[in-house]
Formats: C-alpha cells, structure tokens, sequence
C-alpha cells in the first residue's frame, strides 16, 4: 500500500509533465492556443498567460553534443535563433489587436522566477499607446485557530481511571515523561497518554538525537556490565585498562549499533556510511570521557544500570483515591563513603541550575525537565534507602572532559551562590508534597487539558499539526 502523501507526490510529478491538447471551434467563442498555433491569424481581445522570463522566450536549448561555440561557427540553429523566432511570432500575434493583457506570475517556484519577459520590458520603452499596469493577489486570510480545550468528562474520568489505576491496570504508572509532558502542555499529556496518540516510526538513514543517546546508554550499559562481573567495586586500574584498549570500546559502540540501529545479528559487520561513521567516533569519544570522568571519581561501588524502580501512591480525587504507582528507570546508581549517587547520562544540552524546588512545578519555557525527573528518582530512593545520602546527579557527557566537572545537581536563585544537592532528604517533603498536588491536579474533573501558553514548547511537539500551532 502506497501512502496517501506518497501518492499525492508522485500524482502531481505525472501531471506535470504531461501536455493537454486543446480544442475548440475556430469560428466560435474563446480560443486556447500555443504560440505557434498562432500563426497568420489576428486577434480582436488578446490574451497572454505566463508572460515570464524562461517561457516567453523559452530559457535554455535542446540537449546536444554539439557545444555552443561550434553551433555558431557552422551556422546552426542557437538560442539566439529561438529566441528571435519567438519575438517574431509574439510581435505577429499582438500586430492587429484592439486590446491586449499580458499576465506574468510574480512568485519564484521551482523554474519561474517571478520575472517578467523581456518582451514586456520592451513594450515599457516602445510602446506608443497608453499602458495600465494592475497588479492581482489572491486574497489570503490566515487561518484562524481556536483554542483546543479537552473536559475530563465522566468517560475521560473512566478513561484516565482505567489506564492510570493499578487496580483496573496492573502496569499502571507514571514515569517522569508522563509528569513532564502534563507540566510542559496538559493536553500533550492528554493526546499522549489518555488518547494513546504516538507518532509513526519513521525509518531513516540518519541518526536523531534520541537514537543517538539510546546507543549510548546501551553502550555505557554494556561497559559497567563487564567490568562488574567479579565484584561490584569499580577500581582504577580497571579503568585504565579498558581505556587503553581501542578496540574493546569500538567494540561495544559496533554491538549497541548493531541492535539499535542496523537491526543486524551480532555476529554480522556494521556497515556504516560517512555520517554513520562520525557518530560511531563520537559515541567512542564520549565513552573515553565517561571513564574518564569515572577514573577521577573511582574507586567506587557500582551498584546498577539502566534499574527500574517505582513506588506505590495514592491520589486523593472527588470520587474517591486513585492507586497508582511513580517511577521509570534510572540510568545507573553508584555509591562511596556512604551517598548513593544517582546518575542520567544525557548527551545534549547544558547542565540546568533550578533556583528552587517550586519552579520544577510551574510551567515556564527554562523548567528543567531533566531535573525533575532525577529529583523523582531520588524521592523513590529515599524511602528505599533510608540509611544512605541520595545524590542526583546529571552526567552531560560532552561537558564531562574538564578535570574539575561534577555531575551533582546545582541549585541556586541566579546571581547568587549554588548549593550542590548532595543530600537529597533536604528537599525531599516539599518535592513530595507539591507533586501530589501535581497528580491531584491532573485528576481534578474541574481542570481541562488545555494548551500550553508556551509557544516555545510546541516547536518540536509530535501533536503540532493537531493543535495548528
């Protein structure tokens, strides 16, 4: 089956390269010809369409072997020729009229130009007789947009109930993304994870930004596999080693794409092309400078990687408690001289600094997803943990080169100095108190899903043809 947008594509490229013959009663009405066509007959009215530069004359010559130089010293047919041909024919045509309307197109598309011919540029100088020149634009409207408001009706209720409810959903959650997207644009969270919309996979050559962190990740995943296989302590000279060894790390970049990307069998070569290549180098680079980063900080305790871990909790809602559970899975957690360190690999953008817990809850274009979602991490991990310091921590590997880098997460109003979260129990009750007003909200049948006031947000949004933004 071919798709609709596929067909309308291939349908237009047909039509237009195909020439209609016209008809037409000579002695009766309107007549629609070609210019030569147009030979010894005069004309009362006279009109002339697409009076551009490129079809009237027509730009370029037929296809031929023969160069342009020898065609003018054998006296053969040129451009040149053509073009006088057509200024005879178009001088012949307009000789007797009474009135005549010449119509160019003033929009550059494909091979128009939007200029006029150079006969009417003529006509500007020659012309003897009274010249009106008017200028057509179709009359455009912007379309208007209204504003998309979704009411929890009491099928939404039932709907959210169903989905989000362990009791009717055994794998009821909500992960970090879920919060986030009702955070960034409440009826993105509704079209997403109400409704059930996705966009389709696309199949491409080319590697976006999230395909290129997921080979990383499984990667990065791989490596601490291995090096934790006879004992959890991660020590420098294990890093060192598999440092030094080009090889092995090519190795594990090659696997992760293997899976992710090529969908090949393991035991098959990777055939990248130039683009590809580059990735597999940087993803190699940015392997050395996650060991790297580790070799300053080791030894340590590798406790696990990409681990899912989530926790019960209870929605208070006007018909009563919703049973649902937090949680999504972290990228890998350490520890050392008694702090569990939590740790996001991200391999794009800058380290965010919050100025409080209160602003990872109030939509705004600078809101740090990435934070929110390691702090809800961390909140999981104290009940967890109850004897340990949590340290959430984003790890943004192309900023991790420098000697002093440290993933820990800053906070701090701007200007003024930052305190690293290296205890995260400090913040834990206000984290937890506003985010069950957060799920209390998104189950409040009073309060629509309705779009965000950030425009900003909608730039990359897979459900902006639906909202017109």
């Amino acid at each position: 089956t071919v798709q609709s947008e596929t067909f309308r594509r291939l349908l237009v490229k047909v039509l237009s390269a195909t020439n209609i013959p016209f008809h037409g009663e000579p002695a009766i009405g309107m007549q629609v010809m070609g210019v030569l066509e147009t030979r010894n007959l005069d004309f009362r009215h006279l009109v002339l369409l697409s009076v551009n530069e490129g079809q009237l004359p027509k730009s370029g010559g037929d296809s031929s072997f023969i160069p342009y130089n020898l065609r003018k010293a054998f006296g053969m047919t040129t451009i040149e020729h053509k073009i006088a041909v057509y200024a005879y024919y178009f001088y012949r045509l307009l000789q007797r009229a009474e009135r005549i309307t010449l119509m160019y197109n003033t929009s550059s598309d494909g091979l128009n130009r939007g200029e006029w011919s150079r006969f009417m540029l003529q006509f500007l100088i020659e012309w003897p007789h009274p010249i009106t020149r008017q200028f057509l634009e179709a009359g455009q409207s912007p379309q208007g947009t209204s504003p998309i408001t979704v009411e929890k009706t009491p099928d939404v209720m039932r709907r959210m109930q169903s989905l989000f409810d362990v009791r009717a959903n055994p794998k009821a959650k909500f992960s970090p993304s879920a919060l986030n997207y009702y955070l960034d644009c409440p009826l993105k969270f509704y079209y997403r994870y109400v409704a059930g919309l996705s966009a389709p996979d696309e199949v491409s050559a080319e590697i976006d930004s999230a395909t290129f962190g997921s080979i990383f990740h499984y990667a990065a995943e791989h490596i601490y596999k291995d090096l934790t296989t006879h004992g959890k302590v991660i020590n420098k000279e294990a890093l060192e080693t598999l440092l030094r060894n080009e090889v092995k790390l090519q190795d594990y970049v090659d696997t992760a794409f293997k899976k992710l990307f090529f969908n090949v069998p393991q035991n098959e070569k990777p055939e990248y092309n130039g683009v590809q290549l580059i990735n597999s180098a940087v993803i190699a680079r940015y392997l050395k400078q996650l060991l790297q980063n580790d070799l300053r900080y080791a030894p340590f305790t590798f406790i696990a990687s990409e681990m899912e871990v989530d926790e019960p909790i209870d929605i208070q809602t006007p018909k009563g408690v919703i049973k649902s559970r937090i949680g999504g899975i972290i990228d890998r957690m350490d520890s050392k001289d008694g702090t569990l360190r939590i740790v996001d690999y991200k391999t794009g953008g800058d380290a965010d600094t919050p100025p409080h817990v209160e602003s990872l809850f109030i939509p705004d274009k600078k809101r740090s997803n990435y934070v929110f979602q390691t702090f809800l991490y961390a909140a999981i991990m104290c009940r967890k943990q109850p004897t340990m310091k949590i340290a959430p921590a984003l790890l943004y590997i192309h900023r991790a080169a420098t000697e002093t880098y440290s993933p820990v997460i800053q906070m701090g109003e701007s200007r003024k100095p930052k305190e690293a979260v290296e205890d995260f129990s400090k913040y834990e009750k206000e984290y937890r108190e506003r985010l069950q007003r957060l799920l209390e909200e998104i189950f409040n049948p009073e309060k629509s899903f309705t779009q965000t006031e950030i425009i900003e947000k909608c730039t990359y949004c897979d459900f902006k043809a639906l909202c017109k933004r």
